[in-house]
């Protein structure tokens, strides 16, 4: 058998990937985004593109590659809605969630599928570097190392976001986890649908990390979700909220499909964000229950990290407690960001 044959060979029996591109009114990026998983040299690929009722020029992007990729052509709902289309439109045992203002560097799409060809592994992350058209601290997404491993404990100990993860395209599922969690509700339209699949995923099996450098870039913009952080306002505060709440009843519920016994007051307790979030809100509306001093500190000494690093945050958290009202609103600013609650 000749090298060429064994190649072919390999590329046959390698499991589908689906690629599903995610857009609405992103037209100035798509076609990059596109041309980026056409160019992986990781066939078989199949690249399905919902645009989410764009208004721009998304649709003559999408006609222009003919049969190269799949077009689903749907009325606006918003992300959650079109993953769950894409998904039903899907084949591939491994699926990528792809934003199309972002795109995927050379070999992205072979790691994926690598490392989800490992035994129990549900999930593969990478990192992504920023492409920033405004003001970006740090160069690569996540900023800290990728949670990585048997990370289920973890998930029931903490609740909603208890892992450091990679945003949407940095992501890679198995379709065998994917079947168990999707549809999502598409009610939720504040929720960032990969957060609903990185939520439960390690309850599941593990989360691979199968290379060190970015194998993706995330663009970050003016017209991005994450491109600015969300006002500290009293309707941003209880939407925040709001979405915590509907993070751990998703997670709930699936951590009691498998026969966990999740404690969702628990999670409250032990996420100093949440809690700080709900300390500002009984500042700016009195009607609402202070939160005690102690309940409030208690999981910021107990975070993760060095023992000088938990003293700073306890301590950062007290000055938001006793400062002002507006200079607390402005330091508790640069401590949380509302929108990845």
């Amino acid at each position: 058998m000749t090298r060429e044959t064994i190649r072919r060979h390999d590329r046959a029996a390698a499991p589908l990937v689906s690629v599903v591109v995610l857009n609405h009114n992103y037209g100035r990026y798509l076609r990059q985004c596109i041309d980026s998983v056409l160019a992986q040299d990781a066939a078989p690929i199949e690249i399905i593109v919902v645009d989410d009722g764009s208004t721009d020029d998304s649709g003559a992007v999408i006609e222009s590659y003919a049969d190269r990729v799949t077009a689903v052509l749907k009325p606006n709902g918003g992300v959650i809605s079109a993953m769950n289309r894409g998904f039903a439109e899907s084949r591939g045992d491994v699926v990528i969630f792809l934003d199309a203002d972002d795109y995927l560097l050379p070999g992205a799409v072979s790691a994926h599928r690598r490392a989800l060809l490992e035994p129990g592994v549900v999930r593969s992350q990478i990192y992504l570097d920023v492409l920033s058209d405004v003001p970006w601290p740090g160069g690569r997404l996540p900023a800290q190392s990728a949670a990585t491993g048997d990370l289920g404990d973890e998930v029931l100990d903490r609740g909603p976001g208890s892992y450091v993860s990679a945003p949407q395209s940095g992501n890679a599922w198995s379709r065998s986890f994917l079947s168990r969690v999707l549809p999502l509700p598409e009610e939720l339209r504040g929720v960032g649908g990969d957060v609903l699949l990185m939520d439960p995923a390690p309850l599941f099996g593990k989360v691979a990390l199968p290379a060190s450098e970015a194998l993706a870039v995330y663009r970050a913009h003016d017209s991005g979700m994450n491109s600015s952080r969300a006002a500290i306002t009293l309707e941003n505060l209880d939407r925040a909220a709001a979405r915590f709440r509907a993070r751990a009843e998703l997670l709930a519920r699936a951590a009691t499909s498998l026969g966990h016994r999740p404690d969702p007051a628990r999670w409250r307790r032990r996420n100093w964000r949440l809690l700080t979030v709900e300390h500002l809100t009984s500042r700016l509306s009195s009607a609402r229950a202070a939160v005690p001093l102690t309940e409030h500190l208690r999981p910021a000494l107990s975070a993760s990290g060095a023992a000088p690093k938990r003293l700073m945050l306890a301590l950062a958290l007290f000055c938001v407690r006793v400062a002002p009202r507006a200079l607390a609103v402005g330091l508790a600013g640069r401590l949380i960001n509302l929108r990845y609650l």
